[in-house]
């Protein structure tokens, strides 16, 4: 046992350096994903950034959908995975559920290589199914 454990470090032991040289996987994380970050010592932060917005500012239509309304919009893609926009603020990527108050609202769909789909929509209340069909950039 102990002969195999000589051998075995032997070999294995030299090629550990190239093991640093490996690369994992590159990966996409989506606009508006909530991420935690910790960090070793004091960090400074600007408190401003981590204040409600007043009520009548603009990007107030933007924190209502995250929210929630009295409204839900379920909004799909061809192709998948292309970014939402509701009123000029990124809410997710498609296939998503997204709740809005009742009015009218601009909803943009954006994916990389195709041209954006974009429409003007008044909403009342209730489920709303909305398809975007992206067309390929030229």
């Amino acid at each position: 046992m102990t002969g195999a454990m000589v051998a075995t470090s032997l070999v294995v032991w030299p090629a550990a350096p190239f093991f640093l040289f490996m690369h994992g996987k590159d990966i996409t994380i989506p606009k508006g994903t909530e991420i935690a970050a910790y960090v070793n010592g004091d960090m400074p932060l600007d408190a401003v950034k981590f204040q409600a917005a007043p009520a009548g500012a603009a990007g107030t239509a933007a924190a209502a959908p995250a929210q929630g309304g009295n409204v839900e919009l379920e909004i799909a893609s061809t192709p998948a995975g292309a970014e939402i926009e509701i009123d000029g603020n990124f809410v997710g990527s498609t296939p998503s559920t997204v709740g809005v108050n009742a009015g009218q609202h601009q909803i943009t769909v954006k994916k990389a290589g195709y041209r954006n789909w974009e429409r003007k929509m008044t909403t009342s209340s209730g489920h709303i199914k909305v398809a975007a069909d992206l067309e390929r950039a030229r």
